[in-house]
């Protein structure tokens, strides 16, 4: 596997591919990125559902479909995920690597052209989407923030973060809100596609063996002479002013505790590297802190993780409790992240999350698509790596350079879903 290799087309337009032999398909993608925003949040996610579904060319479902089966059997993921104060939309198409085209056609080139169709062409009827594919993608777009909403587990995480970033961007959902996405008109949405043209950072992407230049070739036709200037950048907290404390009742049989950190955010490949390693050891592995010692020797709590977002700066520790025992858990959690700032961590716990750790970054490798996000998000905090160097950094990270990163975990809020 090469390199990453990165050109600018444009300003605010990047083409980045990475050559890997071992895949029989290529994946290409199409990532606008766009500021967090109430306003648009929801019409951009409702978007790009229903780019997917069909373009001038290809102006219905059913014609877009036979050309993807003309194409081996190629196929489109739409996604739309937050990084930090950003908000990430992607189109991704996978097909067949080119070197086993049976007529030494181009699949990647089709599939490039095919992108910047769905992208820049869409099937408009006086400068209106299609009703019926509008309407499906809303249903499906507004199951899935049900879907969060009733899984506790996500809608605690969720409140905590809404609640600890209550005046900032990262607090709106990927999606916008329901009545957001049940309000939005046909003009919204039109106009949401306008605005990402014009305004939105595009980072494209190929990845397999194919030659990256022909995809290049493609992309360049549609995005040269299309400049973008958004400025829009994550707003980092370091210390919060205090604690907070938000209690939330519910008919549930298990309470939940979610505790948010404000902690650093990284400025080197080493620090990003060594935060992950640090939410590893934190509550990553059976052998853990918070499993071992607030899970099993205590009995406080039926799991309890650490997850740690590097583009924010934030650190969540989430816990299914029973209601009498918060008090006690928080406590105890708040216990082992003193212990941790102060260098109590054991060999077996360093080893341990450095070994999970090193196995995510390789196991990334067996994917396109976990290549594809691995990259972008790298790309996206300007520390760009491969995961094979961020398995390496993690081998050569010391108990020392944890704990001076864990001295920056500052408490900010405490959510409790707490069951009738």
């Amino acid at each position: 596997m090469s390199d990453l290799i990165r050109k600018d087309i444009c300003e605010g337009v990047a083409f980045n591919s990475i050559v890997d032999t071992r895949f029989k398909k290529s994946r290409i993608s199409a990532t606008l990125v766009a500021p967090l925003n109430k306003k648009t949040a929801a019409a951009n996610a409702l978007l790009s559902y229903v780019l997917t579904r069909s373009c001038r060319k290809y102006p219905d479902f059913t014609a877009l479909s036979r050309k993807l089966d003309e194409l081996y059997g190629a196929a489109l993921y739409p996604s739309v995920r937050r990084q930090g104060d950003l908000q990430l939309i992607s189109f991704s198409a996978a097909g067949l690597d080119d070197r086993y085209s049976l007529n030494g056609e181009s699949v990647s080139s089709e599939l490039a052209d095919l992108l910047c169709s769905i992208i820049f062409d869409p099937a408009l009827t006086d400068g209106k989407f299609n009703t019926e594919d509008l309407e499906q993608e809303r249903r499906q777009l507004i199951d899935a923030i049900d879907a969060d909403f009733n899984d506790k587990r996500i809608y605690a995480i969720n409140r905590c973060i809404e609640c600890m970033c209550r005046n900032e961007p990262f607090s709106i959902g990927r999606f916008g809100s329901r009545e957001d996405v049940s309000k939005l008109t046909q003009d919204d949405v039109y106009y949401a596609w306008q605005q990402l043209l014009e305004n939105s950072r595009t980072e494209l992407a190929m990845l397999g063996s194919a030659d990256p230049q022909n995809a290049y070739d493609r992309f360049k036709t549609y995005f040269e002479n299309k400049p973008r200037r958004m400025t829009a950048s994550t707003v980092i907290i370091d210390k919060p002013e205090e604690v907070k404390h938000i209690t939330e009742t519910e008919e549930i049989s298990q309470s939940k505790l979610v505790m948010g950190f404000r902690t650093a955010c990284p400025d080197t490949k080493e620090k990003y590297v060594t935060s992950s390693l640090m939410s590893a050891i934190l509550g990553g592995t059976p052998t853990s802190k918070l499993f071992v010692n607030v899970r099993e020797k205590q009995s406080l709590c039926y799991y309890c993780a650490s997850s740690v977002d590097n583009a924010k700066g934030i650190m969540l520790i989430d816990s299914g409790v029973e209601t009498k025992n918060i008090e006690k858990t928080e406590d105890a959690v708040l216990e082992q992240i003193r212990l941790l700032k102060n260098g109590c961590i054991t060999d077996e716990e360093l080893s341990a999350a450095k070994l999970a750790l090193k196995n995510a970054y390789i196991s990334s490798l067996d994917s396109l698509a976990a290549l594809q996000s691995f990259y972008i998000n790298g790309i996206l905090c300007n520390l760009p790596m491969a995961p094979l160097e961020a398995a390496s950094i993690v081998e050569n990270i010391t108990k020392e350079q944890v704990t001076e990163l864990a001295k920056q975990i500052q408490p900010d809020t405490v959510f409790s879903l707490i069951g009738n």
